[in-house]
Parts: C-alpha cells; structure tokens; sequence
C-alpha cells in the first residue's frame, strides 16, 4: 500500500514540475517578446531622430565635409610676370624669362616605396646630376609632405623642364610593358614644376647706373629706373583654386597673373655704349678717381646717356671682381662689403656733388644780360686778380699779368675770373642769388631716379653771402651741384631760356602695348630770354673756335661748350676736378654733352683740356650717328 501511495505521489509531483516550467517558459517568452519590442520601438525612435539630425543639418554637414576634402586640394599661386624696360627704340635692356622650381610629392612617392622612391630619384639624378643620397633622406624624412621645393632645383631652364619631362614619360612607358611583375610596378611620380620668373639684362654692365636690378624674386628693384619705377613694373600674382561643386566632382577656377608694365627709357642704348666705350678707354689711358658723362636733349631734357666708369655686371650685381682682388674681398666683413657695394652701384652723375668751375660762368653772364647790367659790347679789363675784403682773389691768367681788355664774349672764350667778379659784384648777391634759383642750381631736379642729391645747404642763401662768397661763385667755386644739375641748367642757356626737367622715362605701356603714362617734356621755367640764349650760344661756338675749348673741336661739325677746372678742398694741394659742357649742332642744339673728370692720374691736374678731349671723342662718335 506503501508503494502504491509513493507511486501516486511521484507522479503528481511530475505534473506539478511540469506545470511549473511550462509557465516559466511561457513567462519568459512573453518577458523576452516584450523587451525585443522595446529595443525595437528605441531603435526606430534613434532612427527617426537620426533621420530628423540629418535632414535638418543636412546642408551644413555636407558643407563640413566638402571642406575637409577641399583641403587636399591645394591652391597654386600663378606669377606674374615683371615688366620690361627697353631703350628709345624698343631695345631690351631689361627683361623676365619664365624659369622653373622643382617640386616635390613625397607623400605621392612614399605611398608605394618599393616601386616609386628609387625610380624617381634615379631620373633626377640622370637629368640634372642631384645628389641622390641628399634627395632619399629629404623624401623619406617627410613621408606625408605634398609639397616640397627642391633647393638645387630652382630656376631650371625650359629645356632641363622638359628633358626630364619626357625622360619619365618614357620611362614609365618602359616599366609599365616590362616582363617583370615587379619592375612593371615601378614609377617615376611626384616630381612637378612651378613656375617663376628670372630678371635678365641682355646687355651686361651696359648702363647700369640707369637701369638697376632686381631682387631674385622680381618684387623689388634697386637703383635705376628698376627702383624708381617699381610700382610700375611689378604685376599682381593670380591664382588657380580647386574644389568641389555641388556634385563632388573636382572643377578649377583660374584667376590669371596681371603682369607689370613696360617701361621705355629715354636712353639710346648706341649712344650709350659709344659713351660707354670712350670711358672705358679715358681709363686705360690716364685714368681718374672718378668720370661721369651725361648726354640729354636740350629741347625736352631726355637723358639719351649717362654713365660712369664704376660698372658692375647686372646679371651679377654682387660680383665685386672688377673693383677689388680675391684677398681683399675675403678679407672684408659683411659691413664692408655691404659699403663697397653701395659705392659701386652708385650713380656719380645724380648722386655726388662737387663745385663746378667755369661751366656756370653762363650763368653769370646771362644774369648780367637778363638785368641789363651789360650788353654784348660791353668791356672789362682784366689785370688778373681781384681785390675782394682784402684778399687778391686770382685770375687763371694771373702770371701773365692778366687778359687784358675783353668784349663780354670773350670773357667765356678766355674764361676769365677776374671779368666774372666784376658781373657779379654788379649784380650783388641778391639779383645772383635770384639766378642761381632760376637756373635751379644746388636744388634737387626732379629726375625719375633715385638717390638724387640735395645740395641745397651747400649752396649759399642771401642772407649768409658775403662778398668772398659772392665772387667765388661767379666763377663756379665755393658752391656745389650735382652733373644732372649742371646739364638741365646749362641746356636753358643754349635752347632759347628753357628749362625742362630733365628725366630719364619717355612712356610707360601695359601689355597690350597700350600708352599707360606719357613723360612729355615739362618745361619748368623760363631762365633767359631768346636773345640772350643766342649771345651765349655763339659765344660758346667762338669758346671751341678760338678760347680754351679747343681740344674740344669735332672734325667736319660746329660745336660749342665751356672748359671747367675746379680746385677742390682742401685747396693748394694740387687736386682738381675738370670739366666740359658743349653742344651741337651750333645752331640748334640735338645734344648736350656733360663730361666730368675727378682727380685725372697725373702730376698737373689743372688742364681742361683732358675732360674737352673725352668730351671730342663721344660727340666725333654720336654726331654722325644722330
């Protein structure tokens, strides 16, 4: 009965087992269908907010995302181009030539190392003999770098450009047709060219006071009409940009370079290498501390020429070879060096000034003119000096006893001193002063160079003339001027009492060869009338003729000028400065000649005739040419 009992009780507990798992079964069914319901009422409510974010933000992502792919687009700067100067008659004397950087993409080579690095650095190498060690560790140095300019690569010529152009071209044809999987891998990449500009001067030294030069970038000039006009011959660098439109595909805009503008000088550039050539042979044969020529055009005040016997070749304007010795310019600091190129890219005919001499003794006579002080037929006597404040101030004919009785033009054929005193005495410092004003001495001109000196505190005003002063200027001592002074001045004696400001530029021109500025002459005053232009004009022909300028006679031509020698401080030593301005033809004047020689190599320094000698030489060498 036991048994049966146990048996019925096993069975019930079964059943009850059973029951109770089947409900846990069936509860944890329905717990977990609830929970996958939840997660699946979150997820569609992240999807719906994702959604909303992205529809709502739609425009400003994209954006944010375009600009990050932008940016592995680079911008690339397009030079401009710096604008020429040529001569008179359209003669390049300065000019840019395109030339170009080498570029390198060592994230472009370093993307397949094993098939790129060694092929690339084996052409260039090959092509322009770069150290191909140097080359490896600047590449592998900076794996992710795009752009690397290559310091032995700059200015590379168009012909090196596309040798190696097509030497990759050709190679990387060969290895893409190789049997070998490995070798048919191999690239030259990641080698490309930016364009520049390189400053050239055709012709070397010729004029190089005049035309200066450029930095190597072409954004600045020094000296000359490359400083002066800077602003003009610079240009405005354009730019190509790439980016993304609005279907991410990859569009260029290009916004083109504005190159600078041409400027036409006044100079001659035959003219200017006759003159050039004449200095260059004064220095051969005697020899001087310095020499400067000017040539300008007495009816508008265009400087045909001008030039100095410091020259330097402007292709190479650091090159100090032909002013000092390897020794000395090893020896020199960066200061002196700094110095003894600032003295050889000086310009003596605009820069310095000196007193000087007789040549201003026109000025004297046409103030004496121009306030009816004398006539043509006036007299003076000469006894060779002048007692001025107790002081015997000496004629150059002193030895002699002096000239003697002299017509007014025979003053300036002789050159007498004494006969200028006695004009200027006349006149008094106030009507001398008023002359010197008119004929701009001691004041800057205005010429479009640069650097031009200011003598105004080395030339005396009225109220600190005395009477030493006031005789000693009459004959070209005791005050300075620069040569660019003297020549403007000088020209308004001989072309009928006009005095243009002399200049250097004729026109500037765009690059469609359209007139941006014109340089007309500027007439700036009236000096002296027409009449007494014409008395010292002819006075000057008799100077050359019969006076002191003989040496200055041209064979088959008229010509006329004045002889200068001035004594230089400190006085009695022995040095001087020698001068001759002339002209021709007699009757209407096409060129001025102003010759100035400092200091001649020779033991008697005191002769003009050296200075009318050059001055023969150039005006035998233009005349037949004009």
């Amino acid at each position: 009965m036991k048994t049966s009992r146990n048996t019925k009780n096993g069975a019930h507990n079964k059943k009850e087992n059973l029951f109770r798992r089947r409900t846990f079964v069936k509860y944890m069914q329905e717990k977990l269908a609830i929970t996958i319901i939840l997660i699946s009422l979150a997820l569609f409510a992240l999807i719906f907010v994702l959604y909303r974010i992205v529809n709502e933000n739609n425009e400003r992502y994209n954006k944010i995302v375009l600009s990050q792919r932008q940016q592995e687009y680079a911008s690339r700067t397009i030079p401009y181009r710096r604008g020429d100067i040529v001569d008179r008659n359209g003669t390049y004397l300065a000019t840019s030539e395109k030339v170009y950087n080498l570029i390198l993409d060592p994230s472009q080579i370093m993307d397949k190392p094993d098939y790129y690095l060694e092929p690339t650095i084996q052409a260039l190498v090959d092509v322009f003999g770069f150290d191909g060690n140097e080359l490896r560790g600047l590449i592998q140095e900076r794996p992710k770098q795009a752009y690397l300019r290559y310091k032995n690569g700059r200015q590379l010529s168009y012909d090196q450009k596309t040798e190696f152009e097509q030497t990759e071209k050709e190679r990387n044809a060969a290895y893409r047709k190789s049997d070998d999987d490995n070798q048919s891998r191999f690239r030259v990449t990641g080698v490309w060219f930016e364009d520049e500009y390189r400053r050239i001067y055709p012709y070397g030294s010729t004029a190089c006071n005049v035309i200066g030069f450029a930095s190597g970038d072409g954004s600045n000039g020094t000296g000359g009409i490359e400083q002066y006009y800077n602003d003009s011959l610079i240009g405005v660098n354009g730019r190509e940009y790439g980016y993304l439109n609005d279907d991410s595909n990859m569009e260029t805009v290009v916004k083109d370079a504005e190159n600078g503008n041409t400027i036409m000088s006044t100079i001659d550039v035959n003219i200017q290498k006759m003159v050039e050539k004449r200095i260059e042979q004064w220095k051969t044969e005697v020899g001087s501390k310095q020499i400067g020529v000017v040539v300008m055009d007495p009816s508008n005040g265009e400087i045909l020429s001008m030039a100095t016997d410091k020259t330097y070749d402007l292709n190479n304007p650091r090159d100090l070879s032909s002013m000092y010795t390897q020794e000395e310019q090893d020896a020199m600091s960066d200061e002196e060096k700094a110095n003894a190129w600032n003295q050889m890219w000086r310009n003596f005919c605009v820069s310095d000034t000196f007193e000087p001499g007789s040549p201003s003794k026109v000025f004297t006579v046409s103030a004496a003119l121009e306030e009816n002080l004398v006539t043509p037929n006036t007299h003076f006597f000469c006894d060779g000096y002048q007692t001025i404040a107790g002081y015997n101030v000496k004629c150059t004919a002193f030895r002699k006893g002096g000239h003697g009785d002299l017509a007014l033009d025979e003053t300036l054929m002789v050159s007498c001193n004494d006969a200028m005193m006695q004009m200027a005495a006349m006149e008094k410092k106030e009507t001398f002063k008023k002359y010197q004003d008119l004929f701009n001495l001691g004041s800057k001109t205005g010429i479009d160079l640069p650097g031009e000196a200011d003598a105004s505190t080395l030339v005396y005003q009225v109220d600190n003339m005395g009477p030493m002063d006031l005789a000693t200027n009459s004959f070209g001592q005791n005050y300075n001027c620069t040569m660019v002074q003297m020549a403007a001045a000088f020209a308004s004696t001989i072309n009928g009492g006009y005095y243009y400001e002399p200049h250097i530029v004729k026109q500037i021109l765009n690059e469609s060869g359209s007139v941006v500025k014109k340089n007309d002459r500027l007439l700036v005053r009236e000096t002296v009338s027409a009449s007494t232009s014409d008395f010292i004009r002819r006075a000057l022909v008799r100077t050359v003729a019969e006076g002191t300028g003989k040496a200055a006679q041209v064979a088959g031509y008229e010509v006329g000028g004045k002889t200068g020698t001035a004594e230089k401080i400190p006085r009695k030593q022995g040095n001087y400065l020698v001068s001759f301005c002339g002209f021709a033809p007699a009757d209407d004047p096409q060129a001025l000649v102003y010759v100035v020689i400092d200091e001649p190599h020779v033991e008697d320094q005191a002769h003009s005739s050296y200075a009318s000698s050059v001055f023969s030489q150039i005006m035998g060498d233009i005349l037949p040419y004009l």
